[in-house]
């Protein structure tokens, strides 16, 4: 529904109509039906162009692949402490803030909900949290780079 008013208002900013609207409902309600009516026939015509797969072929290439593919382990309990304890260090509204959108994939108005603020607050719970992370990753980025050069 969001994308659709969102749509609608692109719409209207986009082309203005000729003469006044007398029916600003009628208007409003016609213009919804054209960005629906477009939406669907372009979701059926995605759907007119599926591409063939033979599934033996695809499974016997993943195969191989995940031949290729061997995981290390060992960085990600740390890559988990250095997160957890990053987070922490943020205050609680923060923390649910983020989790709830990158771990939950929850919107910034269910967050908002569920917090008890608006969605704009938790817009900027999430930019500190995103700050904080990324400051530490930059001096995490320095002091290795003046280990290169040192070493």
């Amino acid at each position: 529904m969001d994308d659709l008013i969102q749509a609608m208002y692109v719409s209207l900013k986009k082309t203005r109509p000729a003469d006044a609207i007398r029916d600003p409902r009628r208007y409003l309600f016609g213009m919804a039906w054209h960005l629906l009516h477009d939406a669907n026939r372009r979701i059926a015509s995605e759907r007119g162009h599926l591409v063939g797969c033979n599934f033996d072929e695809f499974d016997a290439h993943a195969e191989r692949s995940n031949r290729l593919w061997v995981e290390d382990d060992s960085s990600s309990d740390y890559q988990r402490a250095e997160f957890d304890r990053l987070l922490a260090q943020l205050p609680a509204a923060c923390q649910v803030a983020v989790l709830r959108q990158y771990r939950d994939n929850r919107s910034y108005a269910e967050i908002a909900k569920e917090l008890g603020v608006t969605s704009h607050a938790v817009k900027k719970y999430i930019m500190r949290a995103l700050n904080h992370f990324r400051m530490h990753f930059k001096t995490l980025q320095l002091d290795a780079r003046q280990e290169g050069k040192r070493g």
